[in-house]
């Protein structure tokens, strides 16, 4: 099976077209082509804010947050790194996808699917841009 290629110009559309529609994408491609570079410089234009995460260093309890007691029942804690201002707009940037452990993959199908991940919900105002390498 082949996978189609695309020029950067043809990445940057697809990343516009992404901003508006709201949809997630995937990038795909050799390492050190400017995959990260292209999505960062996409956030500068439009003015959005950018949370860069790269997956193949974390661990599912990392997604899933720590949990709390809040009037005597647990509560998760979201990570730092994920969006919270439900004001706020944004890309979040999940790279390394296709490097990240199968359990972590699993959890993070979940927000880029559902825009949600247990308890903590992505602000309406954030897209998704996953991206990993070829091996």
């Amino acid at each position: 099976m082949t996978t189609p290629s695309i020029s950067t110009s043809e990445l940057y559309s697809h990343i516009d077209t992404l901003i508006k529609t709201d949809m997630p994408l995937f990038i795909h491609g050799s390492p050190g082509i400017g995959k990260s570079y292209i999505v960062t410089d996409v956030a500068k234009k439009h003015g959005l804010d950018l949370v860069d995460v790269r997956l193949s260093q974390l661990d599912p309890v990392d997604l899933r947050g720590v949990p709390s007691i809040v009037e005597n029942q647990t509560v998760w804690m979201p990570p730092v790194f994920f969006p919270q201002d439900p004001e706020s707009e944004g890309i979040l940037f999940l790279d390394e996808l296709n490097s990240a452990p199968p359990s972590v993959q699993a959890a993070i199908y979940q927000l880029v699917l559902n825009r949600q991940l247990g308890e903590y919900r992505l602000p309406e105002g954030w897209r998704i841009i996953c991206a990993g390498n070829r091996v």
